[in-house]
């Protein structure tokens, strides 16, 4: 019997063989890094100088060092300017100039949005970038918005500027390396629960507002992952990152617990207390991407840089490929098959080498059959 026989055999009996071999192949791409770093905004006069003068390169210290592909920035300000007419975010952005960072910022845009990304170009391609808005209004209506307004602004008691827009910054890009495609998001969910410092008798109150502050947070997260699937459809981005400053620490409070119940980690696997404010937070997904390393960037020059310090997370993006698939018709078919039994017998850097063990035999068919059909 030919060998062309014996193989059609084979296959119109595959359908009764249990074969123990998975439809794809993971490959791993090289490993980048990513990182988020609330700057600590400089809103007033003297911050902004000071901002300008010390603060803005001892954060671009930390970047040099650690030499991030990705980050993202939070309370970058561009709501107020110096004398000149300057924003602690444009000056900011003066630092990427001529080197491999590109500084992607839309205070042109939107003053209110402090959520810059920085991306590798040396390394990756940037696709397409932009700016989403979740609306807390919208989520709690008119009145639903003014009660969590008054609220925030009594227990509070601070000039924060408290509006009902959250910016969620984004960019999709290629990795030149190996040609993945990654989607890099931030943002900043701002309030925070705080405490209680008006005395027992508005602890009720105060658990109202902390209801609020966690649904809202919970919605943020919801409309983040929405997002998510957008740039899946729109530039197939399936490994996405997405970091930020999420106010808490808690994984088991709604802004981290909607992306953990999402099947995404968090990339931190330090110890339960983080250093300074421990609010910064990077997720990925591990069908898609794996967790080599995190840690805060703690040397000398972070303690007066920002009352937050710079989290960093080395990961490595997973590729499906369905190696079974010799011609790359996207489908594993006779063609395939035709080309083991052609090339039958051993063979150096042949395609049809399936397994690569340097002969092109019995197992690189099974292979075949095993993957058999669309990959």
């Amino acid at each position: 019997m030919s060998l062309k026989r014996i193989a059609l055999a084979t296959v119109c009996a595959s359908a009764t063989i249990q074969i123990g071999f998975d439809l794809t192949n993971q490959v791993f791409a090289e490993q980048l890094t990513t990182a988020t770093y609330n700057i600590h905004g400089a809103p007033l006069p003297l911050q902004l100088e000071l901002w300008i003068n010390t603060r803005r390169h001892l954060v671009f210290q930390s970047i040099t060092t650690k030499q991030p592909d990705f980050m993202g920035f939070q309370e970058a300000y561009a709501r107020n300017v110096n004398s000149e007419g300057i924003t602690q975010q444009s000056t900011l952005g003066e630092l990427f100039e001529n080197t491999k960072w590109e500084f992607l910022s839309w205070e042109a845009e939107n003053e209110y949005n402090m959520n810059p990304i920085i991306v590798n170009t040396d390394r990756f391609d940037i696709v397409a970038s932009g700016v989403f808005v979740v609306n807390i209004e919208t989520f709690l209506g008119t009145e639903g918005w003014k009660q969590f307004y008054k609220l925030h602004l009594f227990f509070h008691q601070s000039n924060h500027v408290f509006e009902p827009e959250r910016y969620v910054s984004w960019v999709v890009a290629d990795d030149s390396l190996d040609s993945g495609r990654i989607a890099f998001l931030t943002t900043h969910y701002e309030t925070f629960i705080g405490w209680n410092n008006h005395g027992p008798e508005y602890d009720k109150l105060f658990l109202v507002f902390s209801d609020l502050v966690n649904s809202v947070f919970g919605y943020i997260s919801e409309q983040v992952l929405q997002h998510v699937q957008t740039l899946n459809e729109n530039y197939g981005a399936l490994s996405a990152v997405i970091g930020g400053d999420f106010e808490t620490p808690d994984p088991e409070l709604p802004a981290q617990r909607v992306y953990t119940d999402a099947g995404y980690l968090e990339t931190w696997r330090g110890d339960a207390m983080r250093p300074t404010m421990g609010i910064d937070n990077l997720f990925v997904h591990p069908d898609v991407i794996t967790i080599n390393d995190s840690y805060y960037d703690q040397a000398s020059y972070t303690i007066d840089a920002s009352d937050h310090k710079p989290l960093y997370a080395d990961v490595t993006v997973i590729q499906n490929v369905c190696i079974a698939d010799i011609d790359n018709n996207g489908e594993v078919n006779v063609t395939d098959l035709l080309a083991v039994i052609d090339s039958w017998g051993a063979c150096d850097m042949c395609t049809a080498d399936i397994n690569d063990d340097g002969f092109v035999n019995v197992s690189d068919l099974l292979i075949i059959i095993a993957s058999w059909g669309p990959c």
